[in-house]
């Protein structure tokens, strides 16, 4: 089993890499689980401007580990399973001229051992859709994609920013919802397989119901994007008749300095966000500081003389600490936290209080996903046993209708499920 790793031990790119696609290519149909477009994202973020060919693209692996929270001891198979997986994806793109292109994303991935890397080329029918771009393309920082639990809120995230970008004024943005679960990858079209060594592309239709479609990928995406982006959402169901037939989005930017959460609250103020790199390091530990004090010269000295000894978090913690338990000069207060690193077992105990929550939300989020499905099962069971009493083959197809249903709850069930483990791990002992 791969080994995950507490969030605080996780880090990002620089917020200055970023990702540059074609508007064609944001708006093309595929589906791709989210380690392999978090793969496929940071080897396009390594294209240059002045580039004029597609090349081998270098993924440092422990780097990678990093991007996916997982142990560096299993990241060699973990990326060796993501990569051959993402050599079989198909991507269909809309062309100008009104064809339309299937292809892959990636032409190979080769290992060569002790390297520590994997140089992965890009198919080449991809050139035009990555470079020379000099209009009618998107940008996105990289880090901010990689830090979407949901693909769905990725592939979200990027068509309403292609619709802003390209559009600025429109005060909506309006999608068929066909058409949109085609571009979230939740409606895939089924490919054949071209020869023997190519993949065939199975049809799947996930979240066939609206109602499970809007908990699920639109509410989902919304809650995130709020959370974490540059942008958020809401939107308007518009109706044909009874059945949701599009939806028109209304798109809002977010203020938010770099790619870190403003700190609403003391729950969000913990240890969760990663240090930032690309950023001044005693500026941003500055922000932690209350107004009161931020400015005074003897707090900053002590904050950026105790960061070059003993590094961001270490600093972080202890600033939190003395936030909460400093009642008069704060100065010296802080100055003894930073020396003791009294902020040691505070951190660890505030962040398995969130811990806790986290932990139940997911056990009661797949509680109630499981209770769906025993349901859901029973319903299916029924169906069938009473088609072979009567010999009525509507049934049996209501049966196989539900079961559809069945088959894309347990993948969400499978995914809360992992949730949870996560949340449990994180209960377990650990330094900061």
């Amino acid at each position: 089993m791969t080994k995950v790793l507490p969030k605080s031990k996780r880090k990002l790119p620089p917020s200055t890499a970023i990702v540059t696609q074609s508007n064609e290519l944001v708006l093309a149909r595929y589906s791709l689980p989210v380690s392999e477009m978090r793969l496929l994202m940071t080897v396009i973020a390594k294209i240059q401007p002045t580039d004029t060919k597609l090349t081998i693209y270098p993924v440092p692996i422990g780097e990678f580990a990093d991007f996916l929270g997982v142990s560096k001891s299993s990241a060699y198979d973990e990326m060796k399973y993501i990569s051959k997986s993402l050599l079989s994806r198909v991507v269909t793109i809309q062309k100008q001229n009104g064809g339309e292109l299937q292809t892959h994303w990636v032409a190979s991935a080769n290992y060569e051992p002790g390297s520590g890397v994997v140089d992965i080329r890009l198919d080449e029918m991809m050139l035009p859709y990555l470079i020379g771009l000099n209009t009618n393309f998107t940008q996105c920082k990289l880090a901010m994609l990689l830090s979407f639990k949901s693909v769905y809120t990725n592939r979200l995230y990027m068509l309403l920013k292609q619709k802003r970008d390209h559009n600025p004024y429109a005060k909506t943005y309006e999608f068929e919802l066909g058409e949109l679960r085609k571009l979230l990858g939740v409606s895939v079209e089924a490919i054949p397989r071209t020869d023997k060594f190519d993949k065939a592309q199975e049809a799947i239709e996930l979240y066939p119901e609206y109602k499970t479609f809007k908990q699920w990928v639109l509410e989902a995406a919304k809650k995130e994007l709020a959370a974490k982006a540059d942008i958020g959402f809401n939107y308007d169901e518009i109706r044909r008749g009874r059945p949701v037939t599009a939806l028109s989005f209304r798109v809002f930017a977010i203020n938010r300095a770099g790619l870190l959460p403003a700190p609403a609250t003391e729950e969000q103020l913990h240890l969760s966000l990663p240090a930032p790199t690309d950023l001044d390091l005693v500026t941003t530990l500055l922000s932690f500081v209350p107004n009161d004090h931020r400015s005074k010269k003897a707090v900053r000295a002590t904050i950026e003389e105790a960061e070059k000894q003993h590094g961001f978090d270490y600093v972080k913690r202890n600033i939190l600490y003395t936030n909460a338990n400093a009642a008069k000069s704060y100065a010296g207060y802080l100055n003894n936290a930073l020396e003791e690193d009294w902020g040691h077992d505070w951190g660890i105990e505030q962040q398995q209080a969130i811990d806790r929550k986290n932990t139940a939300s997911a056990a009661e989020n797949s509680n109630k996903i499981a209770a769906e499905l025993r349901e859901l099962a029973g319903e299916i069971k029924s169906l069938q046993h009473n088609s072979k009493l009567t010999n009525d083959a509507a049934l049996w197809n209501q049966a196989e209708t539900l079961k559809q249903k069945y088959f894309a709850l347990e993948t969400l069930y499978h995914a809360t499920k992992g949730d949870e483990e996560e949340a449990n791990r994180k209960l377990q002992p650990f330094v900061i």
